[in-house]
């Protein structure tokens, strides 16, 4: 008998799901799938000091000496699989003595293990007691009873636990008579440190079956950066300057026959982009932007310096042949289309080394520059990735700036496909957490569900790679939904602008960062102003740049930056919802109306387009219209809580409160966290006179706004006022009004304060401020609806207000 060896160990069984399947369907997908696993998931067991034991089919045995390694080294797996390969598996986890013999363990406690793997759901990690018992004295860990089955041959009581935290689907419960057959035999994101040091040494990144062709991007482009960057020396720190030097580089023109080699050309543009953001003193046009003029034929060099406001435009193309590439690039001054420069680059494709080398030297020494980075490395280094990878990358943001659902979530699976195609390169872990944050912002998805995907992702691309701009930024956004301390989030923002101070999504966040969170509308008209310097044409950035003036009460700039954009763009149907947002605050109805219907005729499947007309006749008063839109809304959006949460606003309103009630439960089943939804039950609450639970209730709704409406999160505050003032505390009421006043004057906060003054009685101030707000265009919008003044519905002042609003 071999020698055998007893011991403490953690003991992993994992499980394909649905691969028996596969396998009859598709056996070379399935063996696919396999290596698929084999190759991801080792690397992740080495890292955290596990034994891969053997594969049995599908199914793996590992072997952990802790508890804690074993779960961390899981929950990564499942993330990991789920986004290289959309590929779930079952997992279970147990704890005990096994029998060490040759290269296997044996064992009652292995047995266990297996048996209860099955218990898993989908993509979930089940782990019996003495796992659980560990994971409690650590709060990262959240688990939940589930049961105690009958489990084959193991006599034993075993309870299973089920991980709850981390993004892990789990179940309810399982049977406790359960049956089965044989079964087969990420931490979250820390802020980063403001001392972190910027020049941290970058992982470098191995491929072997990576293709050569991005280090010729990285060797042309990095002399022609260096070209361009000679003629940029001058001017201010600041980009954006007016004295400064700036520069658009038009997407490069792709000569080849092949047309698949487009995203070849596009990555050069990319790549020159991403070098000449790091030339000191030179503001470099943000990609969304010059890619408009990708393929026009029919606009002049000076006219495209005019619409983006630069001095210089460099324009090349591309001609690949076989083994050869050839590479032309000329500089231009707009004003008078004067040619500074230009050179052609002819190269085989595989001594890509030795020729990024010699262009680099040979710019330099002609010119006789230094390089300048931010960063302060001596000069820029080249994507490490494969073209493959980067190829997918691209069109990835491609369809991420979008903003619509349909864009978001190719998006999604093209980030899926680049980290696939390299598991390494951290722009794709960061696609990925921007955008699961992004389809719940626009509505299609719940944070609930989303915000532990991309805070792997963001953890996942700051862990490859701290000392990137878009690295720094994506973490900024999770801290921001995350409602992390806000020095914590504009530190990642600030060390985001500090690494490039090009790259305009970092200021663009951060301004609305300054306007919902912090709540500096001067700070983030500054910082969006930069963000639409880098990025003239970017429809986004021009929306925020509205909401901005929107919240200064510059109504007219709003408007005007908005119908622009629709100028500019007439299918960029966001900006709809936002000029209708304008209308409202005028009192403009019908112009509210017709806009929302346009979006809804040109994005019919969109449900923020009914959700946005809905609200219109919420506020109007035509709430059976409301009603019907908003379910059109939730019908479109199932994955998201809002339309349903604002149907629960609408019956509250019509005071249908049964109904509200139902629709408040829906909500919940699709995610918990509804702060749109506390915020009604605080009414709700408040109407019955349960005023311990209204606060409590509207408490929750204040918090969960926080970073995503300053108005909502103000209405939750008054809604506090509002209980004390019926409970007859004038005092914490008052201080409630005060606390209003740090939202400052936009969306009718003046209004919400002088709501709680009617409850205190003060009926005369109360209505003369409601009253100069709709003078001002700054109204309380649900003026005609809210149930909070049916006491006045027959006093002449407030029928005189009612007429102010075109009501």
């Amino acid at each position: 008998m071999p020698d055998q060896q007893r011991r403490l160990a953690t003991i992993v069984f994992t499980d394909i799901v649905g691969f028996t399947k596969l396998t009859a369907e598709n056996e070379p997908l399935a063996l696919q799938l396999l290596d698929t696993q084999r190759t991801s998931i080792k690397p992740i067991v080495e890292r955290f000091n596990g034994e891969w034991l053997k594969e049995m089919g599908d199914g793996l045995l590992l072997a952990f000496s802790t508890s804690k390694d074993a779960v961390d080294c899981c929950i990564e797996i499942q993330h990991t699989l789920k986004n290289i390969a959309n590929l779930d598996l079952r997992i279970g986890i147990h704890q005990g003595e096994v029998i060490q013999q040759g290269g296997d363990v044996i064992g009652d406690d292995v047995n266990v293990a297996s048996r209860v793997e099955p218990f898993a759901v989908p993509g979930g990690i089940v782990v019996t007691e003495p796992v659980n018992a560990s994971l409690l004295r650590d709060p990262v860990y959240q688990t939940k009873l589930v049961g105690s089955p009958s489990l084959k041959g193991v006599r034993q009581t075993v309870n299973i636990h089920c991980i709850t935290s981390h993004g892990l689907p789990f179940s309810e419960d399982i049977s406790v008579d359960a049956k089965l057959e044989d079964a087969p035999t990420t931490p979250p994101v820390q802020p980063v440190p403001a001392d972190t040091p910027l020049s941290q040494t970058i992982r470098d990144v191995q491929n072997p079956s990576s293709s050569k062709m991005p280090m010729i991007i990285g060797g042309v482009v990095l002399a022609i950066a260096l070209v361009a960057g000679f003629m940029f020396m001058g001017g201010e720190d600041t980009p954006g300057g007016d004295d400064g030097e700036s520069i658009a580089v038009l997407p490069f023109v792709n000569m080849s026959s092949d047309k698949e080699n487009e995203y070849f050309s596009d990555g050069i543009t990319e790549e020159i982009l991403n070098y000449l953001a790091k030339i000191k003193n030179l503001r470099v046009i943000s990609r969304t932007s010059v890619f408009t003029y990708k393929g026009r034929t029919d606009i002049s060099i000076a006219e495209i310096g005019r619409q983006l406001d630069v001095r210089n435009v460099l324009e090349g193309s591309v001609r690949k042949a076989g083994n050869k590439v050839r590479i032309t690039a000329q500089l231009i001054r707009s004003k008078d289309d004067a040619h500074l420069w230009s050179e052609t680059y002819d190269r085989e494709l595989e001594d890509i080394f030795a020729v990024q080398d010699e262009i680099a030297q040979t710019i330099v020494g002609t010119l006789k520059m230094d390089y300048i980075s931010h960063s302060e490395q001596a000069a820029p280094t080249a994507s490490e990735t494969n073209i493959e990878a980067y190829n997918l990358y691209l069109q990835g943001i491609h369809f991420q700036s979008r903003r619509d659902e349909e864009g978001m979530r190719k998006a999604l699976s093209l980030f899926k496909q680049t980290v696939r195609k390299d598991p390494n390169y951290p722009l794709a872990y960061v696609g990925l957490a921007n955008t699961y944050l992004l389809l719940c912002d626009y509505g299609y998805d719940s944070f609930d569900e989303k915000l532990p995907l991309a805070e792997f992702n963001a953890a996942k691309a700051m862990e490859l790679n701290p000392n990137l701009a878009e690295v720094q930024s994506a973490s900024a956004y999770v801290s921001i939904i995350r409602k992390d301390d806000p020095k914590i989030t504009e530190g990642y923002f600030l060390k985001a602008i500090e690494m490039n101070p090009n790259y305009a999504t970092a200021y663009h966040w951060y301004s609305d960062f300054s306007r919902t969170v912090l709540r500096n509308n001067q700070k983030a008209l500054e910082y969006i102003q930069v963000a639409k310097m880098l990025d003239p044409l970017s429809g986004i950035i021009r929306i925020n740049l509205s909401n901005v003036y929107r919240d200064l009460n510059r109504l007219e700039e709003a408007e005007s930056t908005l119908t622009s954009l629709l100028e500019l763009n007439p299918n960029y149907t966001k900006a709809y919802g936002n000029l209708a947002l304008i209308y409202r605050r005028q009192g403009a109805w019908e112009k509210a109306i017709q806009t929302c219907e346009s979006w809804v005729e040109l994005s019919p499947k969109d449900g923020n387009s009914h959700r946005s007309l809905g609200e219109i006749y919420m506020i109007t008063g035509d709430l059976n219209n409301a009603i019907k839109s908003l379910k059109r809304s939730a019908d479109l959006t199932p994955n998201s809580p809002i339309s349903i949460e604002y149907l629960a606003f609408t019956c509250y309103l019509k005071q249908d409160f049964k109904a509200a009630k139902s629709y408040i439960e829906q909500g919940y089943n699709i995610a918990p966290n509804t702060p749109l939804s506390r915020m009604v039950e605080g009414r709700l609450y408040l109407h019955e006179k349960k005023y311990d639970k209204a606060l409590a209730a509207f408490d929750d709704s204040e918090k969960g706004f926080v970073g995503l409406s300053p108005f909502l999160q103000a209405m939750a505050l008054m809604g506090k006022g509002l209980v004390y003032a019926q409970m007859g505390d004038k005092g914490k009421a008052e201080k409630m009004m005060q606390q209003l006043t740090s939202f400052g004057k936009a969306d009718g906060i003046q209004s919400l304060k002088a709501i709680v003054q009617l409850q205190l009685g003060q009926h005369e101030e109360g209505l003369a401020v409601i009253k100069k707000d709709i003078q001002e265009q700054n109204p309380y919008i649900y003026i005609l609806t809210d149930p909070m003044f049916d006491a006045f519905k027959t006093d002449s002042r407030y029928k005189e207000i009612i007429r102010l609003y075109n009501l």
